[in-house]
């Protein structure tokens, strides 16, 4: 399977997880197209935007970060993340993450059964 990103639509998602702010995010998988993967998304953040701290009551995910920089949450630690820095939220668990730069912040997120 190959995923061209001139062939994936993009959509504008507005607080997401109870966030605030815009972001725009592209879907490079769907539920059941790899084993054990439930969602791989690509999604920039705009300035001040961010992604509320939410739980991962049975599932885990993978964030990390491709460019700009803020602020990660991880069971309520705040810590600063920029181009490289990744984290998994385990199952039973919560994160989040938000832009604080006057730049975008792009990062992949990876949600896994």
């Amino acid at each position: 399977m190959i995923k061209k990103i001139g062939n994936m639509p993009f959509q504008v998602k507005e607080n997401i997880r109870g966030g605030s702010g815009k972001a725009l995010a592209v879907d490079y998988l769907a539920p059941q197209e790899m084993a054990g993967v439930l969602a791989a998304s690509r999604i920039t953040l705009e300035p001040g935007a961010s992604v509320g701290e939410h739980p991962h009551p049975n599932t885990e995910e993978l964030y990390l970060v491709l460019e700009g920089s803020g602020t990660g949450f991880l069971d309520g630690e705040a810590f600063d993340v920029g181009p490289g820095d990744a984290w998994i939220c385990k199952a039973g668990h919560t994160h989040g993450l938000k832009n604080g730069s006057a730049g975008p912040l792009a990062f992949f997120a990876v949600i896994t059964q």
